[in-house]
């Protein structure tokens, strides 16, 4: 862990991080909670695909990523729209728009609509969690949670959480440091070279604002767990440096 304090910088174990603050500081948290957001499906003709789960929309659809089921290098090239994917379970995933600009022909990232009538139920009775070729073995789900994790949502877990320990959360507490929670609920980590990354949900509640607003005149600092909670606080912040509720 790298500590900046005005010009020099010092090098640090993560389970420093208690002695690194004061009190009146402020850590902001992501309690989103990884999804088993990988389920086996086929394409018409029987080939077998791999659907990762991305992102819940607001009209019920789902942005999804199909891959091979063996020897997955990149996405499915040769999708389109109207495309429908067969779903362990007997599902269907049929591609409505390229994601997230519709006007494309052709897209890794799909907006589908999901015949099941409750997805998050259909990923935790087939789902896994989305793992790359890197991998030697399957991990079970609660490998890839934070300590603080409690709000189903992401695709895959918000990795800069992922030193925190229930120990080191005590001694936080211990030294008075604040915590509040960001909800945002990330999407697949597989940009090809050059894509953008795609959009991801968050949710600053008033009771976070507040408390971003409350240390920052009383003098503390506010560490972000993230560069994802980063820029959702300077999404919601005015121009005075202010926060509002918000989600996007």
């Amino acid at each position: 862990m790298l500590v900046a304090d005005g010009p020099r910088v010092f090098h640090h174990r993560f389970d420093d991080l208690p002695a690194s603050l004061a009190a009146g500081d402020l850590v902001v948290l992501n309690p989103s909670a990884t999804l088993p957001a990988a389920v086996d499906g086929a394409l018409p003709q029987g080939r077998p695909v791999v659907v990762h789960f991305a992102t819940a929309l607001d009209d019920g659809t789902w942005v999804v990523e199909v891959r091979p089921a063996v020897r997955a290098q990149g996405p499915v090239a040769s999708l389109a729209i109207g495309d429908r994917v067969g779903l362990v379970g007997g599902a269907c995933a049929t591609l409505t728009t390229a994601y997230p600009d519709a006007s494309q022909p052709a897209s890794r990232l799909w907006r589908a609509a999901i015949s099941a009538p409750d997805v998050l139920r259909l990923l935790f009775r087939y789902g896994r969690p989305i793992t790359y070729g890197y991998l030697s073995k399957q991990w079970p789900l609660a490998y890839y949670q934070t300590v603080f994790a409690t709000d189903p949502g992401s695709a895959e877990m918000p990795s800069a959480g992922r030193p925190f320990t229930a120990q080191l959360m005590r001694s936080l507490i211990a030294r008075g440091v604040r915590m509040a929670p960001i909800t945002l609920h990330t999407g697949v980590s597989s940009p090809e070279s050059g894509e953008p990354p795609a959009p991801e949900r968050y949710r600053v509640s008033a009771g976070t604002a507040d408390l971003v607003n409350l240390t920052h005149r009383s003098g503390g600092r506010v560490v972000a767990v993230g560069t994802t909670l980063t820029r959702a606080l300077e999404t919601v912040a005015n121009p005075s440096g202010c926060l509002t509720s918000s989600h996007g």
